[in-house]
């Protein structure tokens, strides 16, 4: 619509013949309104005022051809029309995180019904926003989230590098059960 009414104005502009159907076509019953008013102001200034001789003289009084009024309409109309659609994109992104979450929790749900914890039942529900065209959510991580994992990474370096020759194989032991049982199927 805006890339309609942009080609419009730029025709206008250049001062091509764009008849009075055509201008009235793309605009809203209140932006008709609003030119034809406008073009009344100007039949009235024309019986009071004389045609001014110059362009400060022009300006001074407000004084537009009816190719100006028509102008100054299609630019309010694109202005009207951008602000719209950036209400029109917040909406849509509304009702597509809507619609995300509901299909999420729905699978979800589903999941803990059947037995399912943790990890398992929030894997069914990434498997259904996936199979629904939606994207998953995204992790935003925080500055102090990156600062808390920086700290439990050096404590753990720590940690390892004061450990026993056996706390050292129990560690590696635990670790490749816990990798044994991820793998093995339920």
């Amino acid at each position: 619509m805006v890339g309609r009414l942009q080609e419009r104005l730029e025709k206008l502009e250049r001062g091509e013949e764009v008849a009075l159907k055509d201008i009235k076509a793309l605009l809203t019953p209140q932006q008709i309104d609003s030119m034809e008013q406008a073009w009344k102001q100007q039949e009235q200034l024309r019986k009071t005022h004389a045609r001014p001789k110059t362009l400060q003289a022009e300006r001074a009084i407000g004084w537009k051809t009816k190719q100006q009024v028509r102008i100054d309409t299609y630019r309010q109309a694109i202005q009207d029309a951008q602000a719209g659609l950036l209400d029109g994109i917040h909406k849509l992104q509304a009702d597509t995180e809507i619609k995300a979450a509901k299909v999420f929790m729905s699978a979800w749900s589903e999941a803990v019904k059947q037995g399912k914890t943790g990890f398992s039942a929030h894997s069914a529900g990434n498997i259904a926003l996936t199979r629904a065209g939606l994207r998953q959510g995204q992790t935003v991580t925080s500055k102090r989230d990156k600062e808390v994992w920086a700290m439990e990474e050096a404590l753990q370096k720590v940690i390892d590098g004061n450990m026993t020759k056996e706390e050292r194989e129990q560690k590696d032991l635990l670790e490749q059960h816990e990798k044994a049982l991820q793998r093995k199927p339920r």
